[in-house]
């Protein structure tokens, strides 16, 4: 991806994360180049198509929000709530969470089949 793409996906990915410092460029252009990567390897593709540009900015703001970058723990998930004599419930999130599954709709149309591996093969049976 050239850079004057990576530096509007920052600007998109910023405005996402309501952020409007520059002190966590490095953070989040390092997210940015990483779902670059996600998709191309989920994808087999070698260059970015132009109609998955803007989901660029997405999936890394999903990533900055679910693995909370720039705090110390694991963010905390409301788990349950209950209104008799109150009790709330955490869960952490998973971090090794697939932030691809929910735009997998969107990746499949620039899926290279060619090249399979054999475990991508489902044997009948």
């Amino acid at each position: 991806m050239e850079q004057e793409k990576l530096d509007e996906a920052l600007e998109r990915l910023k405005m996402l994360l309501g952020i409007n410092e520059s002190e966590q460029d490095s953070l989040l252009s390092f997210l940015i180049e990483d779902t670059v990567d996600m998709i191309l390897g989920y994808c087999r593709i070698e260059v970015l198509p132009r109609q998955l540009e803007s989901l660029i900015p997405m999936i890394a703001a999903d990533m900055y929000r679910a693995k909370g970058y720039g705090q110390i723990g694991a963010p905390e998930v409301v788990k349950s709530i209950s209104e008799g004599e109150r009790s709330v419930s955490y869960a952490e999130t998973n971090p090794n969470g697939n932030f691809l599954s929910s735009y997998y709709d969107r990746l499949r149309p620039f899926i290279r089949r060619k090249g399979r591996v054999p475990s991508d093969v489902r044997q009948s049976i």
